[in-house]
């Protein structure tokens, strides 16, 4: 399983600016509407594995990236 660190984070954020033409505020700015989405989603098992991740709290980006890829199964 492989984690990936704030540092590993921020490195994707700067990539995929780069990769879409845009600025990395933007990027992060995109992957923080989708935690919200994803935090205040109407789907039950949505919100109950938003909480099982994060528990009551909203990750930044970066938090998001490290916790879910330790989830993450190859």
């Amino acid at each position: 399983m492989m984690k990936f660190r704030k540092r590993d984070s921020r490195k994707m954020l700067k990539e995929v600016a780069r990769l879409r033409g845009l600025s990395v505020s933007e990027v992060r700015g995109q992957i923080q509407d989708a935690i919200l989405e994803a935090k205040n989603s109407n789907d039950l098992v949505q919100q109950a594995e938003f909480q099982r991740l994060f528990g009551d709290s909203t990750p930044t980006p970066d938090e998001f990236i490290c916790t879910v890829s330790g989830s993450l199964k190859f």
